[in-house]
């Protein structure tokens, strides 16, 4: 009797609790959290590499292990498919980009044609928060730099690259003469230094 009954209350337990066990998904979100595009804009054309701009409002932004209510980090999808669930692992891949740091602004390059852009902040541990945070999902075309575009991105790598190492190869500037003592003394200074020294004040 004793064996069923403690059955029993554990099957009360366990039924009483599965519905605050079904609903805890995630790291619960702010309230009206939204994550969304700066830059680029939605059928925007971009050229080689670009800045892509983050936001996000009602929430902060922290780095990846930073446990600090109401706050997360940012992750770009590119070119996902999937629908992200409440509480799902955030993946890290080439299409699942981690900004652990909390960086807000990234500088991003793909290969020419369309492509899907979409943000999503995770939690501490890369999680999806419950409800999402999640932007809607942009759509940009990257064209192919013509080759003046090209010729002008080498020239001005080739014109950097050489400032450095002509900075780095230039001797250093001499540095000016150490002040001493005696380059600071008056004359009535030395007088007076003299006069103590040899007892004659």
């Amino acid at each position: 009797m004793l064996r069923t009954t403690s059955g029993l209350v554990c099957l009360i337990l366990t039924m009483s609790l599965a519905p605050s066990l079904l609903s805890a998904k995630g790291t619960k979100s702010p309230k009206d959290a939204r994550v969304y595009f700066i830059s680029p804009a939605d059928g925007e054309t971009v050229t080689g590499a670009f800045i892509c701009r983050f936001g996000l409002r009602n929430m902060g932004v922290t780095h990846a292990g930073d446990d600090f209510a109401g706050s997360g980090h940012h992750h770009l999808l590119v070119d996902v498919d999937e629908t992200m669930q409440a509480g799902d692992a955030i993946p890290r891949d080439k299409k699942h980009i981690h900004y652990a740091a909390g960086e807000t602004e990234a500088r991003i390059e793909l290969p020419p044609g369309k492509h899907t852009l979409q943000l999503v902040v995770g939690d501490t541990k890369h999680f999806n928060f419950d409800p999402p945070v999640i932007s809607e999902k942009i759509m940009i075309t990257v064209g192919k730099p013509n080759a003046g575009e090209e010729q002008a991105r080498a020239t001005r790598s080739t014109n950097e690259r050489r400032k450095l190492m002509e900075r780095a190869a230039a001797p250093s500037e001499p540095l000016p003469p150490a002040v001493t003592p005696e380059m600071t003394k008056s004359p009535e200074s030395s007088d007076f230094i003299s006069r103590v020294f040899s007892g004659n004040k």
